[in-house]
């Protein structure tokens, strides 16, 4: 019995062996195909294994209508294997000739001992490597590459920035802040090849591109900024001019140039001062440009003085030891006269009576000293005094424009509230990034609702009355257009030098709004140091802006 049992269990133990064996045959089968195939191909035929990078694109710039700003363009690294070289003279010389070197620099560096790979140009264009490819010289070969390309040229460069020419990633403006979105993952191309060069299989990791990005910017009125700048600056002998354009309902920067500028596809040439924007980074005294920003401020405070008239005879005054003057004497003024004729005087009388810190709030409410990290580029915020440390002189100079600090898109910015009923949105000056599958909305519309209310809606009718008086009476008339309603505040700041303020050195500034249909228009310029053909707000700043408008409309 014992034995029977034995037996059946010995039996019952082959055949499951014998079953798992056949079972796993289609398994090993499998894993040698799946698994060993290449193993097994390159020791029956002696392939290699190689692969190479499947470069991906970084991402487009564009302006807010889709033209191109930055973009990559095929190029290629043209280089020089030494070993596969003849160095035959003639083909030293064709080289020079076609790749645009200097044949006594060429011969020096093919020259020298130790090398086995020359570069001889790193962003060559495709028709360059075809033409030198087809002269069949030993030794050449060219690696396809991606090469940036900036169409637009100067007017755009110190906003959009510029990569680095060894790997093609960002290092100012827009390439630099946005690098991230805009770089793609490059892709991989994995190949068996024979002995004699025969591919028996190769594998592919596609790239993925970058992202495109798309900027609040229109291109035409950049460009219109950027000649209108050019020819204020060299007509009145100029150092540099800035202008931002926003656009008050939407806070989107329209246009955002300075001159000079650089040619970001002609490098080798940059002045040293013409990579920074100073349209965001220059920070100065705004002078007059602040006091329509005051007088909001005191009314939104205490709106018992709107009406309240203020003798500023024999036109110049005598405050804390410092005689403060006007151009000349305006006599009695209300508050719009005080702003149209720019009256120093009436706003030392003014800010007499105001307490200092709804100056210091009032600046400060009003967009000045605060960071603008929502716009993506370099910026700088502008200077408050701390209100404990004002002395009386101090607070009154404020209400003129002396002793803070700001730039002209801080300063534009603060204007878009007077003009857009006291609400204050961020500015925004990227619009979406997309990739092949999708946009993302960067700088999403706000509902009113979510706006801050600075002033009220009452209070900023009445700001913009006072200032289209400027305009129509006052200081900037130069400012004005045919058929435009135009509005806005002239300024005139000396610059402080090393012996203290210099008569000789002036910021001519101009800020203000055109009516243009349904669209309107909010617009800031700084001409800096004008030597010739007047120096002031009124005739430098004021006649660029009206240009501008009249360029555009």
């Amino acid at each position: 019995m014992y034995f029977e049992i034995t037996n059946k269990y010995r039996e019952l133990t082959i055949w499951s062996i014998v079953f798992l064996l056949l079972l796993s045959l289609p398994v090993r089968f499998y894993f040698l195909e799946k698994y060993q195939s290449e193993t097994a191909i390159k020791k029956s035929v002696s392939i290699s294994e190689r692969s190479m990078d499947i470069l991906a694109r970084r991402g487009k710039i564009t302006d807010r209508n889709g033209e191109i700003l930055a973009q990559d363009i095929p190029s290629y690294e043209i280089g020089l294997e030494i070993s596969k070289f003849s160095f035959n003279p003639e083909e030293i010389s064709k080289i020079s000739t076609l790749l645009d070197i200097e044949l006594r620099k060429l011969k020096n560096r093919i020259s020298k001992q130790g090398k086995k790979y020359l570069i001889l140009k790193r962003n060559a264009s495709v028709e360059a490597f075809l033409k030198i490819k087809n002269q069949k010289i030993g030794g050449i070969v060219g690696y396809k590459k991606y090469t940036r390309a900036y169409p637009k040229g100067a007017a755009f460069s110190q906003i959009v920035g510029v990569v680095n020419t060894y790997d093609n990633s960002g290092i100012q403006g827009i390439e630099l802040s946005l690098d991230s979105l805009l770089t793609g993952t490059n892709g991989k191309k994995k190949y068996l090849r024979t002995r004699k060069n025969k591919t028996i299989k190769s594998f592919i990791e596609n790239p993925s591109h970058g992202e495109d990005i798309r900027l609040t910017l229109d291109a035409d009125l950049q460009s219109e900024a950027y000649d209108i700048l050019a020819k204020t600056v060299d007509y009145h002998n100029a150092n540099s001019g800035s202008m931002v354009v926003i656009e008050p309902k939407s806070h989107e920067i329209l246009a955002m140039s300075n001159y000079p500028s650089f040619d970001p596809n002609d490098r080798k040439n940059i002045v040293t001062g013409t990579l920074e924007n100073k349209a965001s980074t220059d920070l100065f005294e705004p002078g007059s440009t602040v006091k329509p920003i005051i007088v909001a401020a005191v009314l939104q405070s205490d709106n018992s003085i709107e009406d309240e008239l203020i003798n500023t005879s024999p036109g110049y005054i005598d405050y804390e030891g410092f005689i403060t003057k006007d151009f000349k004497d305006y006599g009695t003024q209300n508050l719009s006269q005080i702003i149209s004729n720019s009256s120093n005087v009436g706003m030392v009388k003014l800010c007499d009576k105001v307490e200092a810190e709804i100056i210091i709030n009032g600046f400060y409410k009003m967009g000045f000293g605060k960071y603008m990290n929502e716009i993506f580029i370099s910026t700088r915020e502008g200077y408050l005094p701390p209100v404990n440390k004002l002395s009386k002189r101090d607070k009154v100079s404020l209400c003129y424009g002396y002793g803070l600090q700001t730039t002209l898109l801080e300063l534009v910015s603060s204007y878009s509230i007077l003009y857009s009923k006291g609400k204050s949105k961020p500015l925004s000056l990227v619009f979406s990034s997309a990739s092949e599958e999708n946009e993302q909305i960067i700088s999403p519309e706000l509902s009113s609702e979510e706006y801050e209310q600075i002033i009220s809606p009452e209070l900023s009718s009445k700001m913009e009355k006072m200032l289209t008086a400027v305009v129509d009476e006052g200081t900037g008339r130069r400012a004005k257009v045919k058929g435009i309603k135009i509005s806005g505040k002239t300024g005139t700041v000396k610059k402080i030098g090393n012996l203290g303020y210099d008569e000789q050195s002036l910021n001519a500034l101009f800020v203000g709004q055109a009516s243009l249909g349904q669209k309107n228009l909010i617009v800031g310029v700084i001409i800096r140091d004008s030597q010739d053909n007047g120096n002031g707000g009124g005739d430098v700043a004021a006649p660029s802006f009206a240009n501008f408008i009249n360029k555009i409309h």
